[in-house]
């Protein structure tokens, strides 16, 4: 991508996001993912990897998705975790939602506290992914309805630069300078693991009738 257009908008858009997903961030320390779960999904990318338990097999055109999930760090060094509420996206190509955990960029005023993964540690957390697809209800010979779900995880490589929101009690840091300050040093040492997709089945809800039905009872 671009280095000078395509890294605004991101910005702008997890500035506006990150003080709702502060609100509501996932927790660490929950139980550890079930690893005979058979709705298991994992992901490994230079000595970093994350495990998680998709509960739920359903999607709508709203529709929350619980997600537990397991970060273990293999490497020599600690890594760095932002502890958010998962953005989720789709992809009619693939017609895959992917839910992304973490921050590949920091707030724009409100930067989020980081969450220390030591060497050798595994840490575990919870959280729920709202997932808000735009899609025509009525299949068509053409429709691209999702099937898939993946986890996409954004951690920070070298925890040095970012030693005054390393595991602080505050969800969040309210400094725009700060912020600037770490905006090319967060994208520069941000790292991505993506895991393998689960299937899931696409539903209409029952209280949206299709667009015929809800144009008909407008003109009554």
């Amino acid at each position: 991508m671009g280095r000078e257009t395509s890294y605004v908008a991101p910005r702008m858009k997890n500035g506006f996001v990150l003080t709702l997903a502060l609100l509501a961030a996932g927790c660490a320390s929950t139980p550890a993912v079930d690893m005979n779960e058979p709705r298991r999904v994992v992901g490994t990318e230079n000595a970093v990897r994350v495990d998680a338990q998709v509960f739920g097999e359903s999607l709508t055109m709203s529709t929350t998705v619980p997600v537990k999930y397991d970060i273990t760090n293999s490497r020599q060094t600690p890594i760095a975790f932002a502890d958010l509420v998962p953005d989720a996206t789709y992809d009619a190509e693939t017609q895959t939602v992917t839910v992304s955990l973490g921050s590949e960029v920091p707030g724009n005023q409100l930067i989020p506290r980081l969450v220390t993964i030591a060497p050798g540690e595994k840490k575990s957390f919870s959280t729920v992914a709202r997932v808000n697809i735009l899609i025509g209800a009525t299949a068509t010979p053409t429709s691209r309805f999702p099937n898939a779900l993946r986890l996409k995880l954004s951690f920070l490589g070298d925890t040095e630069p970012f030693r005054q929101l390393l595991d602080i009690p505050e969800r969040a840091v309210h400094d725009p300078k700060l912020a600037d300050t770490l905006f090319t040093a967060w994208l520069e040492k941000n790292e991505t693991v993506y895991t393998n997709t689960v299937p899931m089945r696409w539903m209409v809800a029952p209280d949206s009738p299709p667009p015929s039905a809800r144009s008909r009872r407008r003109r009554g």
